[in-house]
């Protein structure tokens, strides 16, 4: 039933949206910049802790609110594309909803990364090296496979994948 009403909802809320793309931005600005952030120094940094990474999602997906609630698009209303804190007169506004997406992306990923790492280092590791390993990438044992060729390495493809994509660039530029 609580998914119900939250989906008729959030149709009432996208139907405020001249299309699905603004909408999907502005949810994954929210919720996924704040997770990525959390994910990549849980799986690449040994010293996030658990309160680290939950009040830091938790702060980070606020500080999205709060910018949502501070900024605004061009041409747009106060409400539910932004400014519903400060109202149009005191909102920062930016040239498309498309930018006002993506800063409110990278503010919720910065907060995020930036509060997770104080609260870890702030607080006390709840887990051994030992436990985390296989799980944080600096603690986990590398596999080296010898006797494959060198032109089917990964280090190779990828370097092959990033030229083409390099020169894919330079030539469409």
């Amino acid at each position: 039933m609580v998914g119900i009403i939250l989906s008729i909802a959030c149709a009432f809320v996208a139907k405020h949206f001249p299309n699905a793309m603004d909408i999907v931005q502005l949810v994954f600005g929210f919720v996924n910049a704040p997770l990525f952030a959390t994910f990549l120094l849980g799986m690449f940094w040994a010293r996030t802790t658990s309160h680290g990474a939950f009040f830091g999602l938790v702060i980070g997906t606020l500080c999205s609110a709060i910018f949502h609630g501070c900024t605004i698009a061009m041409g747009n209303v106060a409400g539910v594309h932004g400014a519903w804190l400060t109202g149009l007169a005191g909102a920062e506004v930016f040239p498309s909803e498309m930018a006002q997406n993506f800063w409110l992306a990278i503010s919720a990923f910065s907060s995020c990364l930036v509060l997770t790492v104080a609260i870890s280092l702030a607080t006390r590791r709840t887990k051994s090296d030992q436990e985390l390993r296989g799980l944080v990438y600096s603690l986990t044992e590398k596999i080296r496979q010898t006797d494959e060729p060198w032109y089917v390495s990964p280090a190779f493809l990828g370097s092959v994948l990033l030229a083409c994509c390099l020169l894919l660039n330079l030539y469409f530029w």
